[in-house]
């Protein structure tokens, strides 16, 4: 669900709302050929955006609370595990 009131401010100063596959297999520290393989194995928690045939994009909000709830855990949470944090969370980081 996109959220609906959107400070362009917001934007301009985080960046894009989006991530594409290139800036998250960055953020990671593994080629896009690998991000992809681990996509298929359910190894990528948010859900990713399919904007047109090919193109994917996630939510940036989205990976920055995975990949800070997967480091507080030690491992990287797959895809089934991410889904059920986040819904006991409310989509709200832990404090």
């Amino acid at each position: 669900m996109i959220s609906p009131a959107v400070d362009i401010a917001d934007v301009v100063a985080g960046g894009s709302l989006l991530v594409d596959a290139r800036e998250l297999a960055r953020l990671l520290a593994v080629s896009p050929a690998t991000l992809f393989r681990m996509k298929a194995a359910g190894k990528i928690g948010p859900r990713e955006l399919a904007l047109s045939r090919g193109c994917i994009r996630w939510r940036r909000d989205s990976v920055e609370r995975w990949l800070a709830a997967s480091e507080r855990e030690g491992r990287l949470l797959d895809r089934k595990t991410w889904q059920a944090f986040d819904e006991n969370t409310n989509g709200r980081p832990s404090r």
